[in-house]
């Protein structure tokens, strides 16, 4: 009997020992788990703390100043002029850029203004000062068009007009020749007539002379009617109209459109040109 009640004891104590072992290792295992909230800290991203023990990334895959060392190769580049076009190249590339030469200025050493007349214009003698401003061509609208322009067919408002046994189509204050092809318009004939002037006429005065122009052309009315003549010496107009260049002159710059010379100045902030008279020079 006794040697069954030692045994019940022996189990009884291993089974209490081995409860007491697997409650130690649950208690143990329970406080690993455990994050104070003390020990929490967040960042002004809502992150938390980077680890002191961490690396710093910014360490890492950066090539410093001091080791590098650093090479610029600049392209060859070669710039050619040639009026029209510029190209440059830069290496096996080449770029061509075109250059609008309408305005190009034309040296002209053989003219110089005639300033020894003494005349008055309008109550001042001789030109008005000169003072440059670019040359900007006039529009005068859809129904104009500069000396060159071809149609094929003319407007049913155009009139015939002519002048010595030569035929003219008039429209709108321009001028055409008539073609095989077509019509291509051609400067005002000098002295020839017509009937009717387009919106838009400048009237000039100078002195006791009454005159009109409209897209480079001038105009006296003879009978009620336009005849087309040369241009006034010291006529200032405010618009002149595509085909025109400028013409440098003993250091001045000067508008020239059909033959005529104008004179580039300023009046009261705005811009005006005035007809001027030039002569030859050896």
């Amino acid at each position: 009997m006794k040697k069954y009640s030692y045994i019940l004891l022996t189990v009884l104590f291993v089974l209490f020992l081995s409860i007491d072992t697997a409650s130690a290792q649950r208690i143990t295992h329970k406080k690993g788990k455990t994050v104070s909230n003390q020990s929490r800290s967040k960042s002004v991203n809502g992150g938390f703390k980077r680890s002191t023990n961490r690396p710093q990334t910014k360490t890492y895959n950066k090539v410093t100043t001091s080791n590098r060392k650093i090479t610029r190769v600049s392209p060859k580049r070669t710039t050619t002029v040639n009026h029209k076009k510029t190209n440059i190249g830069r290496g096996n590339t080449n770029v061509n850029i075109n250059i609008d030469n309408s305005k190009n200025v034309r040296v002209n050493k053989n003219a110089r203004i005639n300033n020894r007349n003494n005349r008055y214009y309008n109550g001042h003698r001789g030109y008005y000062p000169y003072r440059y401003h670019p040359y900007t061509p006039h529009y005068y609208g859809p129904h104009w068009h500069p000396v060159g322009f071809f149609i094929a067919t003319i407007a049913t408002t155009a009139i015939i007009v002519s002048i010595h046994n030569q035929q003219y189509h008039y429209d709108n204050g321009v001028y055409y020749a008539q073609s095989s092809s077509g019509y291509t318009v051609v400067p005002p004939p000098t002295n020839i007539i017509v009937n009717t002037m387009p919106e838009g006429v400048e009237n000039i005065t100078i002195g006791d002379e009454h005159y009109m122009y409209f897209g480079g052309a001038f105009y006296i009315n003879e009978n009620d009617e336009y005849k087309v003549i040369l241009a006034p010496d010291g006529a200032v107009v405010t618009n002149i109209p595509e085909g025109a260049v400028e013409e440098e002159i003993e250091g001045d710059k000067y508008v020239v459109y059909n033959n005529t010379y104008y004179r580039p100045f300023l009046q009261n902030g705005n811009n005006f040109y005035q007809v001027v008279e030039m002569e030859i020079t050896e």
